[in-house]
């Protein structure tokens, strides 16, 4: 057989020079030929196809820690989590129960992932639950095969039916049911796939080639086996075919690669480094060699003669020497401390101890990140140091390359998995997706965002979602908390609105008892309790009467009839203005001179009152506070009942201060048993005085 005839990977032997080989004697043109000067010894053995490489790139993801590292790193950088898009908290909550709880979504993504990248392609499914029952030929009486006990006879369930007693092989059906948690997600091994890439456009077609381990079980009839799996599987051993994998039951994630006759297939993430590698194995090889022979020295030692006339290979027994030595080593061994002494000197040389000169870990350092490189990887995501952000190259050609992987994984997502387990379950299919894909600590991107949302360009909802936060929680949680707030206000007001209640009642009600007072004094009532009123609303030095020796208050004139300082002055003394417009508490009907106010009027005003501090009170518009109190006392004895109280209340209500003052002129006047409003008490003299400019004209 010649060597075109064997299958030596790609190429043949056309890998190997024919000019190249030589004998022993260098003269020769036949003999072992070596590689093309364009390979190296690592062409000396390639994999005829791509399926026959896959074992070897299982093994280099298992036994090389620089690769596991990659693909792992690969696998799980890129998951995000996933989002349903779906109103109803109902349907979203059965789905997320079933992705993420039976189904176990994310992990079976990275499992994914890892196929993805070692093998360079991978093959889902979903398996069903189902019931496999065995049918009677005869009767058509139909059992479980778990509640069964059949024989396994030539790949057939031979039952004796418990209905016709008939013997023999038993017809097999598979009735799919609807448990929910019987649905799985099954990865298939791409060593035991076929891949047909068809032609003109055509699909391809994958089939399934039962593992030895499997086949193996169901010979040998092992019920675990035989009760669990499809009946398509035992038909396929019985006719020596494969298993095809139906068209809308198979998802296939593959790795972009070049057009060859192995199109159906993707590149394998370490295929362009599995050179390398071997090179990496041989600088490994090399360094455990030096570890195990360069790292320990030996010692020898010796007898050392000092002189040719001394020598101590002629004066003494060398086997003696040796037994000494020997002891003497072996006494230091047990005790450190201990020195020993001998008649001749000992020489000593060391051989061996270079390993460290002769350890090779820049060269394996330089070529691990070369395998790294050659991945297409950047240095960073495998050795650390790398530094998210926005701005960084390598995360961006990191992002680009996981782009059309992510795609796939929402295709996947939205029209094979939740696709097809709507349809098997009769639920309504929804939509889902994972989140965005961004750097870890992208806080350029988030302060974007938040611009544009404080500029109106974009949503509240867009921007939560760009920070991994789900709107729709987020609204709830802001309408909840706004809810406990307002209920709190609620709370604080009634509380609030309750107490001013209690306040207000119990105003009103020394109020009213201030009122009654004011009305019995003005309406000569009790003597003593006019005093005590004005001291319950705060009255400032009331005192009953006037003091022994004082002049009584004049008379208040009757209407037409007014005395000094009284009434509308006519003449030099200006004229009169509304009161209420100097002071809001004025009674209504109440003037006032501007040219009278400007001090505290001489009479009418209790002595207890005519304090320096009373006296120089200014009121509304700049008037003495006296003078507007006598001006209001006075117009309010010209009133009904009724309607001095309504005032009285009014004046309590804008000015305190002037309704105490007007309250004690009134007691004044009243414990004098003098009434100064009364004209009967104070006759209109016939003489009118001579005017002051400090008169007050009450």
């Amino acid at each position: 057989m010649s060597m075109d005839s064997v299958s030596l990977g790609f190429g043949g032997t056309s890998r190997f020079s024919g000019n190249r080989g030589r004998t022993a004697d260098g003269m020769s043109k036949s003999g072992v030929r070596y590689p093309s000067p364009f390979f190296d010894i690592g062409h000396t053995y390639l994999p005829p196809s791509l399926k026959a490489l896959l074992r070897w790139c299982r093994y280099y993801y298992l036994v090389n820690p620089l690769i596991n590292a990659v693909i792992h790193k690969m696998s799980e950088y890129p998951i995000t989590e996933i989002v349903i898009d779906e109103k109803d908290p109902a349907i979203k909550e059965k789905w997320d129960t079933l992705l993420g709880g039976v189904l176990r979504y994310r992990p079976f993504q990275i499992e994914i992932g890892l196929d993805y990248y070692t093998y360079g392609i991978c093959f889902v499914t979903i398996h069903f639950p189902f019931d496999k029952f065995l049918i009677c030929q005869n009767c058509k009486h139909k059992e479980k095969a778990t509640k069964t006990h059949y024989k396994w006879r030539n790949l057939d369930y031979v039952i004796e039916c418990p209905k016709c007693h008939t013997v023999g092989p038993a017809k097999v059906q598979d009735f799919y049911k609807r448990d929910l948690n019987g649905i799985r997600l099954m990865r298939w091994n791409p060593e035991y796939v076929n891949v047909d890439p068809a032609f003109a456009g055509a699909k391809p077609v994958y089939t399934f080639e039962l593992p030895l381990q499997v086949r193996n079980d169901v010979l040998l009839g092992k019920k675990s086996v035989l009760d669990t799996i499809p009946d398509t599987f035992i038909e396929a051993m019985k006719r020596g075919k494969f298993v095809r994998f139906a068209d809308d039951n198979i998802f296939v994630f593959r790795r972009p690669i070049i057009s060859q006759k192995d199109s159906g297939w993707g590149m394998p993430l370490i295929m362009p480094v599995l050179k390398d590698t071997f090179y990496l194995q041989i600088l490994r090889k090399a360094q455990e060699a030096i570890a195990q022979e360069h790292i320990v020295p030996m010692r020898v030692l010796f007898p050392q003669g000092n002189s040719s006339s001394s020598d101590p290979y002629t004066t003494i027994s060398l086997d003696s020497w040796k037994n000494r030595i020997e002891g003497e080593v072996a006494k230091w061994k047990y005790d450190p401390n201990y020195i020993p002494i001998l008649p001749l000197p000992i020489g000593s040389q060391t051989i061996g101890g270079d390993g460290r000169a002769l350890m090779l870990h820049q060269e394996m350092e330089v070529w691990s990140r070369q395998i790294v490189a050659g991945m297409g990887v950047p240095q960073e995501f495998v050795f650390g140091g790398m530094q998210y952000s926005g701005s960084n190259v390598s995360m961006r050609m990191l992002e680009n390359m996981f782009l059309g992987y992510r795609t796939d994984h929402d295709l996947m997502l939205n029209q094979f998995t939740i696709k097809r387990i709507a349809a098997f379950m009769g639920w309504p299919a929804v939509q889902a997706h994972m989140r965005r894909f961004k750097m870890a600590d992208d806080l350029q991107r988030s302060a974007f965002f938040f611009q544009l949302n404080q500029g109106q360009k974009i949503s509240n909802q867009t921007l939560l979602q760009e920070v991994d936060f789900d709107p729709a929680t987020e609204d709830a949680r802001i309408k909840g908390e706004l809810d406990r707030q307002i209920e709190l206000n609620r709370k604080m007001q009634v509380a609030q609105a309750t107490i001013q209640g209690e306040m207000q009642m119990v105003q009103a009600r020394y109020q009213k008892m201030a009122t009654e007072m004011v009305s019995q004094a003005l309406q000569g009532g009790a003597p003593g309790a006019p005093q005590e009123a004005v001291a319950a609303q705060g009255g400032a030095g009331v005192v009953g009467g006037a003091p022994p020796g004082a002049p009584p208050p004049p008379e208040a004139p009757i209407s037409g009839q007014e005395g000094p300082g009284t009434g509308a002055p006519t003449g030099p003394e200006g004229e009169m203005m509304d009161g209420q417009q100097v002071d809001p508490g004025m009674p209504q009907g109440a003037t006032v001179s501007a040219e009278n106010a400007q001090q505290a009027p001489a009479e009418g005003i209790p002595s207890t009152l005519m304090s320096p501090l009373n006296a120089s009170t200014q009121g509304g518009g700049g008037m003495n506070v006296l003078y507007l109190a006598r001006r209001a006392a006075t117009t309010l004895q010209k009133m009904d009942e009724g309607t001095r109280m309504a005032e009285m209340n009014r004046m309590q209500m804008t000015s305190p201060q002037l309704y105490s003052l007007v309250l004690q002129i009134i007691e004044s006047e009243k414990g004098s048993q003098e009434n100064p409003l009364n004209p009967v008490q104070s006759p209109q003299p016939t003489l009118k005085p001579t005017r002051r400019p400090s008169s007050t004209g009450v």
